[in-house]
């Protein structure tokens, strides 16, 4: 008797264990998500910007730019942005300048005056950049339970361009006089030479940061942080103290810059995933 229990057990347990293999997972080859909203996919962005500098020494520098992108995937893009920029002085520089002689310059310095100052320092006059943009989250938010926004979180990544500029630079360059010259004063003078080599463009790197919040399905409001690295001198004088203005004077140079604006997204309707 037992062994016609144990085996009927055993024949119960193969025809369930037989049905279980032939059960098949409802959710296999489904998305993660149904009827999502996609924002982003296979769609153009246009934003209209104004970007201003946070962290220069001497110059602020602000103006409107024009940041163009193609999305590939909900998730990956491709763009492309610049910027048109004005500069005014910053604290530190009217600090600088009020501090400096007026006067003819007296060789061999090591002193600037006000106007061997205010040719060499550097204008951001441009900013350029072509990168990939990431988007790893985005989502819904509701403001005071009655608006009802999408939002996503996107970085930035990719190749960055400064464009910097001089205000008539070293058109009053100075040299020892010929009674210095007479008397063996020919110690080479970093203040009388041509800081010209420090503008133009400087290529480099660009990463950055940002939100969009869309208010409907084809404009949203863009907030954005950049960060261009390059390498540039922007007091456009002796740094390092050798006494000659050169590649050496240098350094990785952080220019970040907030950016606000409007993206118009093409076409105008967005996709709903299955």
């Amino acid at each position: 008797m037992n062994k016609v229990k144990l085996v009927t057990l055993l024949f119960a347990a193969t025809l369930s264990t037989s049905a279980l293999a032939d059960r098949r997972n409802p959710l296999e080859g489904q998305p993660a998500v149904r009827h999502m909203l996609e924002l982003r996919r296979l769609r153009f962005e246009a934003a209209l910007q104004f970007a201003t500098s946070t962290n220069q020494d001497y110059k602020n520098a602000f103006g409107p730019g024009l940041n163009l992108q193609f999305h590939i995937f909900d998730w990956l893009g491709i763009g492309v942005a610049g910027n048109y920029t004005f500069n005014s002085n910053t604290p530190l520089e009217d600090q600088v300048r009020a501090k400096l002689p007026t006067g003819p310059y007296a060789y061999p310095g090591p002193q600037p005056n006000l106007a061997i100052h205010d040719q060499h320092v550097l204008n951001v006059s441009a900013l350029a950049s072509a990168y990939v943009s990431i988007t790893p989250w985005h989502g819904k938010f509701a403001m005071f339970s009655a608006l009802f926004f999408n939002y996503d979180f996107f970085v930035n990544a990719g190749l960055g361009l400064v464009y910097y500029t001089q205000n008539n630079c070293c058109l009053t360059e100075m040299h020892p006089s010929q009674a210095d010259i007479d008397k063996g004063n020919t110690l080479s003078d970093p203040n009388t030479q041509s800081g010209a080599q420090y503008s133009g463009a400087k290529l480099g790197g660009m990463i950055g940061v940002g939100v969009h919040v869309f208010f409907n399905d084809w404009l949203a409001l863009q907030l954005e942080l950049r960060d261009y690295i390059v390498k540039a001198n922007p007091g456009g004088l002796d740094v390092n103290g050798d006494r000659v203005l050169n590649g050496d004077d240098e350094g990785a140079q952080n220019n970040i810059f907030f950016g606000a604006g409007l993206s118009f997204f093409l076409p105008p309707r967005a996709k709903i995933s299955r």
